[in-house]
């Protein structure tokens, strides 16, 4: 849905909007000829366009993605994040656009968008059953969001349409949607802000596989001229994923804030994760944290790189090591600030105890001999720098220490003992390591 509401930006976004001096049918014959330049763009990149109908006051067709190679080059052109790869994946995908002008105050132009044809990736793979689903969601058009571009072409409001319906087989399943609401703001052509609200998202099966999302709220913002200078913020009140069998996952209050920064041709970025509980059920036990906190960043990305190889094919081997070059020319640091869960539940004995906290830094030097490291890869790990501090409750290490998946990491990683907690403090640099100063390699 995401690359689909792209598109539909990338028609509209830059529709001539100074058609207020005009008479109402005036201005609806601007924005026909506006919405036609659009569409023989599409054309023009790989879309074809089918089953167009004009009318005085509206219009319909269907976008057909039919060039998957001309169409990645083309949204990657518009600033949408999209690989070769990825085209591919939607070749045979037709979208059904009816658009109506001038539909109440807010609106310049208003769009129903949905789907008429599944990409042929997902056609042809599918099962007698999903096939039936398939069919279903485009004939009731199930998938069904729609679009306000302001008058001042400068914002956009939208929805997708509330959904609750079951699709019938030997395991019927139950989807439910509502409240998926969305909106931004457009700078110079490029999104500068977005937000979304999502009430719940719900599937279920006959046999008792479910999946729940309630109440997602999510906004993102441009700080500064470059779309790598942002912040966003997103929270989730709760998570649920379970199969038949109750096994699965739940998530409590989760929240993710971002930001990025750009400087002289090199990005930074930090996150925040910050989740009330996980609880874990499979087959081996269940598993239960409170308060799970991370903070990270990211510094000294090269953005040319990056955008290098957002543009390469994945059998561009010459192509993405020019570009790796080029990301490691002036070195990269990796930091992971906190890690941590304040409590954790013991498996066995079902007790809460402490949990754990754990820091970690990581540097890539910059690289001035790529000869070197083309003739033998491994020496990377003579150019990386790397710390971590861990602290674990006394009884979460002896919880662990009874794991045998984890025996031979607890003979090899002796720890200290302070305050009640068990330390690590691990250190790799020009090829060998330490722990707690005791050198291991």
């Amino acid at each position: 849905m995401k690359k689909i509401l792209s598109i539909a930006a990338v028609l509209f976004v830059a529709l001539l909007g100074y058609y207020t001096i005009f008479g109402s049918g005036q201005v609806i014959e601007l924005l026909k000829k506006q919405v036609d330049a659009k569409v023989q763009t599409l054309q023009q990149n790989g879309f074809s366009i089918e089953e167009r109908r004009v009318e005085d006051k509206s219009e319909h067709f269907v976008i057909h993605y039919r060039d998957p190679v001309m169409i990645s080059r083309y949204l990657q052109s518009q600033k949408v994040d999209i690989t070769a790869e990825e085209a591919e994946v939607y070749r045979g995908l037709k979208i059904a656009m009816d658009i109506t002008y001038l539909e109440g105050i807010y609106s310049a132009i208003s769009a129903d968008i949905y789907p008429v044809a599944f990409p042929h990736s997902v056609a042809t793979e599918a099962t007698p059953q999903e096939k039936k689903m398939l069919t279903k969601v485009i004939e009731e058009k199930i998938f069904l969001a729609h679009i306000d571009i302001n008058k001042l072409f400068t914002d956009f409001k939208g929805y997708l349409k509330d959904i609750e319906t079951t699709f019938d087989g030997e395991d019927p399943l139950t989807l439910v949607c509502k409240g998926f609401k969305f909106d931004g703001s457009y700078d110079d052509k490029r999104l500068s802000s977005s937000s979304n609200e999502i009430k719940r998202v719900a599937l279920q099966t006959k046999s008792g596989g479910k999946f729940l999302l309630e109440k997602l709220e999510g906004e993102y913002e441009i700080e500064g001229k470059s779309s790598y200078d942002f912040k966003s913020q997103y929270s989730i009140k709760s998570l649920l994923l379970r199969d038949e069998d109750e096994m699965g996952v739940t998530l409590d209050k989760l929240a993710f804030k971002s930001s990025g920064e750009a400087k002289k041709g090199f990005a930074s970025s930090k996150f925040k994760f910050e989740l009330d509980s996980i609880d874990i059920k499979e087959a081996k036990g269940m598993h239960f944290f409170e308060k799970i906190t991370s903070k990270s960043s990211i510094e000294n990305i090269s953005i040319a790189a990056v955008e290098k190889m957002q543009k390469l094919d994945s059998n561009d081997t010459e192509g993405f090591n020019a570009a790796f070059k080029e990301m490691l020319a002036e070195g990269i640091t990796l930091r992971v600030d906190e890690l941590s869960a304040k409590k954790v539940r013991d498996s066995k004995s079902g007790e809460m105890i402490d949990g754990f906290d754990i820091n970690t830094l990581v540097k890539i030097d910059k690289v001035t001999d790529f000869k070197h490291l083309e003739e033998n890869p491994f020496a990377i790990l003579e150019i990386i720098d790397a710390t971590m501090h861990m602290e674990f409750s006394d009884k979460l290490y002896l919880a662990l220490q009874k794991r045998p998946e984890l025996a031979i990491a607890m003979i090899i990683l002796t720890p200290v003992s302070k305050d009640g907690k068990m330390i690590f403090d691990i250190e790799y640099k020009d090829g060998a390591m330490k722990i707690n100063g005791k050198p291991i390699l």
